[in-house]
C-alpha cells in the first residue's frame, strides 16, 4: 500500500523531479544538523519531554543491542 503524496502536485512529478527534491531536503536536513546538532538535539529532547519520555529516566536502555548475536570466533 502506497502512501498518498503529502501535496497533491507530486502525483504529478517525475522520478527525476522527485530525486532532486529528495536530494535537496537531505542536502538541507544535513546541513542544519551540522550547523545546529546541539540546539536541535535539544529541541528533540524537550519534544521528548512534552510526550512523557525522561531520558534520565530511560538507564536500562542506555545502549540499543544490534538485532543480531555475532557469532564469530573474533
Amino acid at each position: 500500500m502506497r502512501t498518498p503524496p503529502l501535496i497533491p502536485i507530486m502525483a504529478t512529478w517525475s522520478p527525476e523531479q522527485k530525486l532532486a527534491v529528495y536530494d535537496l531536503c537531505r542536502l538541507i536536513s544535513e546541513s542544519l544538523w551540522h550547523h545546529d546538532q546541539d540546539v536541535l538535539l535539544e529541541a528533540m529532547i524537550r519534544d521528548d519531554h512534552a510526550r512523557g519520555f525522561d531520558h534520565q529516566l530511560d538507564v536500562e536502555n542506555r545502549n540499543l543491542e544490534l538485532p543480531f548475536e555475532d557469532t564469530s570466533p573474533f
